[in-house]
């Protein structure tokens, strides 16, 4: 695995969204209706070129940590950007904390600032704290999503277009797979999705990525 994060770059569909990557774990820019950015799952080894390319796409506001585990990239990223405040869901909270010592703020503060067609996610059924970004552009419909699901290929520049489950999830992601799946029917019933950009893998892209979340979650209650 390369051990510097590349430089962030728009990604197609993605509507004032940018990607970097440090081999096959991704993390996310979003900007916000005040032209600050929000950094989604941080991940560690910024690199001059990283830095460089995030600085341009405007001052970082908001460090959000999409579940109870990932957090290894957030001192690094409160060094570099000293003013960005921590957010997290409630039900992370206790377990970030502890781990790293940062205080973190609800999400409230951050979902006032989303642009049109933003929304923030937060699956149920889930027992990490895990949160979504749901970006709606036109007909296109985006979701940046952290261990729910990852892209079915290894090459980080190659889109895929089919998902999988994290290894781990399910066992440790998901508390009532029932619930999650009853979640994840509702929300797909207003509106399929297009991409998955997800914290592990290939980005995937696919106008059946909808269904074969659902498949892939209905098929952990057999």
């Amino acid at each position: 695995m390369s051990k510097e994060l590349s430089s962030f770059r728009p990604l197609e569909g993605l509507k004032n969204g940018w990607v970097a990557e440090r081999g096959t774990l991704r993390c996310s820019a979003i900007a916000l209706n005040d032209r600050t950015i929000c950094i989604y799952s941080p991940v560690s080894g910024i690199s001059e070129q990283s830095l460089k390319s995030l600085r341009a796409l405007g001052d970082v506001k908001f460090l959000l940590a999409p579940n109870h585990y990932h957090y290894k990239g957030l001192a690094e990223y409160s060094d570099a950007f000293p003013d960005a405040q921590l957010v997290c869901s409630t039900h992370a909270r206790p377990r970030l904390e502890k781990q790293t010592g940062f205080t973190f703020m609800p999400l409230e503060s951050l979902s006032k600032l989303l642009p049109s067609g933003a929304t923030i996610l937060e699956p149920e059924g889930l027992k990490t704290g895990e949160v979504w970004f749901d970006l709606r552009n036109q007909e296109h419909r985006s979701w940046i999503v952290t261990d729910a699901f990852k892209g079915s290929g290894k090459a980080r520049d190659i889109p895929s277009d089919s998902i999988e489950l994290l290894g781990s999830f399910p066992s440790f992601g998901i508390a009532d797979r029932s619930v999650y799946f009853q979640w994840l029917s509702t929300q797909l019933g207003s509106g399929n999705v297009q991409s998955i950009i997800p914290c592990h893998g290939a980005v995937a892209s696919n106008p059946t990525l909808g269904k074969q979340a659902l498949e892939l979650v209905q098929a952990l209650q057999k």
